[in-house]
């Protein structure tokens, strides 16, 4: 599935929440969300970061999932938006999978741990994260295409908010904050 998203920085989650809330969005998860990122060595000409790809395990409150995920580049230049092609499958035993993982040369290079309120409107996704270590809340808004992503955006009064079309790395670069492994 083609994933289409805007990041908006600095939101004022009390007033973003009873927006989406008098919109009758639902609510469908609020917890804490648990990423670990595998890759092959450095030295692998098949590494998955080089070629624009990338492999995570999260743990999404009781639900445990893998994500493959692929830029894409040209409409990100296009639309200014992050895009990726992303595949999801559920993951029963999370620690069995991370062994089989590194059993076939896979390497954790970083993990990251937010609290999340995700919400859903129609087609469209809301999420707002909380990395309760100095980077301030964020909306992430993903939808089909950029006019429904930037009419939500204006719905929600968050025209004027600094936005991202980067990935979580950056963001935490943007802050000032290491992203390499949790303690």
């Amino acid at each position: 599935m083609l994933e289409k998203e805007l990041k908006i920085l600095e939101i004022p989650v009390g007033e973003v929440v009873q927006k989406l809330e008098e919109l009758w969005a639902e609510k469908h998860f609020e917890g804490v969300i648990h990423d670990v990122y595998y890759d092959f060595p450095d030295e692998l000409e098949h590494k998955m970061e080089a070629n624009g790809r990338m492999f995570r395990l999260r743990k999404k409150g009781e639900e445990h999932i893998y994500t493959i995920k692929n830029k894409r580049k040209e409409i990100k230049r296009q639309e200014w938006l992050i895009a990726k092609d992303e595949h999801e499958m559920p993951v029963s035993d999370i620690e069995s999978f991370a062994k089989v993982l590194e059993k076939y040369g896979m390497q954790k290079t970083r993990e990251k741990q937010k609290h999340r309120i995700s919400y859903r409107l129609g087609e469209v996704e809301f999420d707002i994260d909380d990395y309760e270590n100095g980077i301030p809340p964020l909306l992430e808004i993903e939808a089909h295409d950029k006019k429904t992503i930037v009419k939500w955006q204006e719905q929600l009064w968050l025209s004027e908010y600094k936005t991202l079309i980067w990935g979580s790395r950056k963001l935490f670069r943007n802050y000032g904050i290491d992203y390499n492994y949790l303690d």
